[in-house]
């Protein structure tokens, strides 16, 4: 993904790097582009990880995922995004947790 990539090129602090990432990811799904928000929501969160914006749009994101996949049958689907869920609420868990 070429947008994704010049920011990363950037070379920016994490939090501004996660930010541009966010705002580049909100274009995406102004465009109904949901599969590009995710990267950009998936890089944020690998950028700066804590907690924040990134990982509520991803759990939006996610769950219509999985319902779409639900409603067409797409078994492979749905279990892809209960794990991505999955995988976030544990990123919140471990937040709480440890402090993040």
């Amino acid at each position: 993904m070429d947008a994704i990539d010049k920011i990363l090129r950037q070379e920016l602090p994490a939090k501004a790097c996660a930010e541009a990432l966010n705002e580049l990811g909100k274009q995406f799904m102004a465009q109904q582009d949901s599969d590009s928000a995710i990267q950009c929501w998936e890089q944020s969160m690998a950028s700066y990880g804590k907690p924040g914006f990134a990982q509520a749009q991803l759990m939006k994101a996610y769950n219509a995922k999985r319902r779409a996949c639900s409603q067409a049958g797409d078994g492979n689907g749905v279990e892809l995004y209960s794990e991505k869920i999955d995988g976030l609420m544990q990123q919140s868990k471990d937040a709480i947790r440890y402090g993040f």
